[in-house]
């Protein structure tokens, strides 16, 4: 997976990823302009409606995606698209998460396109009061899934919308968090600007995890009291079920997770390893790519583990349980 190192005034950060991820902003767009409404004017409005959030976030951000945008060499506009791309296509199948909140661990499986496969980066950025972290993500997005220098873990899985989704985008959230200093501080702004998105993320120090259903309405906290907490791509929370064709998959997956469990009680990275490793037929939690009709050829590109305490992220790319991970500290 490519690297890249970010550091200075959004700007600069913002063109030094661009220049980097160039190739794969490219090709990363011609996937994503096939999937994204095919009407323009309809696209630009809601794109327009989520940026005006963005902006009365924290504008700076849109600096970040117009340096972004001018040093690959394309239309701000579809920088925008790729950071509010959750808010703007429908989401099938995607990810399991794992926290063991006593250890501080905490985990997941990133299923998506294959269309991204060899086209992601890890990008360590440094932002200018010396805060760190790093986050695997997508060419041109700012954050996804990652840990900061403060000991901060997050994590993202999509569940179903049946609306317009029209808060601020859950992956500049995502950003927000990888800046927070504290679970207070994170769970502050997930207060303030949970509502409008359909994702589940937690965010975990090595004490304790938070974890959020964030639905149209409000961001619904889950109780991560006990030893073990899992969640796949369902709402948990009373009263928030959608309708889904997925429901068998997200379902099953849970369901095996737990039950692995019963035969691997000992809660540490290797636990974590071989639940998300699962790959035992018809829905299996280490995927292998498979077609649907909104996404095309789909799977698990990313298994992405962290050790919270030691400040250590350790990362593999494909679906391959064979293969070794990749280690990376914050130290």
């Amino acid at each position: 997976m490519k690297k890249l190192v970010l550091s200075g005034s959004a700007k600069n950060r913002g063109h030094i990823h661009g220049e980097g991820m160039r190739n794969e902003i490219s090709e990363v767009l011609d996937y994503y302009r096939s999937r994204f409404l095919k009407n323009r004017e309809r696209l630009e409005s809601h794109v327009d409606l989520l940026m005006q959030k963005v902006l009365s976030f924290r504008p700076h951000y849109k600096e970040e995606m117009d340096a972004i945008a001018a040093a690959a060499g394309v239309e701000p506009f579809w920088i925008y698209c790729i950071n509010a791309r959750s808010e703007l296509m429908s989401s099938p199948v995607e990810c399991s998460s794992v926290a063991f909140p006593k250890q501080g661990l905490v985990g997941q499986n990133w299923d998506w396109a294959q269309a991204l496969e060899g086209n992601l980066a890890l990008a360590e950025i440094e932002l200018e009061n010396g805060h760190r972290f790093l986050t695997m993500t997508e060419p041109g997005m700012l954050a996804k899934i990652g840990m900061n220098s403060a000991g901060l873990g997050v994590c993202l899985n999509i569940l179903p919308a049946s609306q317009k989704l029209t808060g601020l985008p859950v992956h500049i959230l995502l950003r927000a968090l990888l800046e927070s200093q504290t679970l207070q501080e994170a769970r502050s702004l997930i207060e303030e600007h949970g509502a409008g998105k359909a994702s589940h993320v937690m965010v975990a120090d090595e004490h304790e995890t938070l974890a959020v259903e964030l639905a149209p309405d409000q961001p619904w906290f889950q109780s991560t009291d006990q030893a073990v907490y899992l969640h796949t791509n369902h709402y948990l929370q009373p009263g928030q079920a959608q309708p889904t064709a997925s429901k068998p998959c997200t379902e099953t997956r849970l369901k095996r997770l737990q039950d692995a469990l019963l035969y691997n009680p000992e809660l540490n990275l290797k636990t974590m390893r071989q639940l998300l490793d699962n790959n035992e037929k018809p829905f299996p939690v280490l995927r292998p790519y498979s077609y649907h009709e909104l996404t095309g050829n789909g799977g698990t590109l990313v298994t992405l583990m962290m050790d919270l305490g030691k400040r250590q992220m350790l990362l593999r790319e494909g679906f391959d349980s064979e293969l070794d991970f990749d280690s990376y500290d914050l130290a």
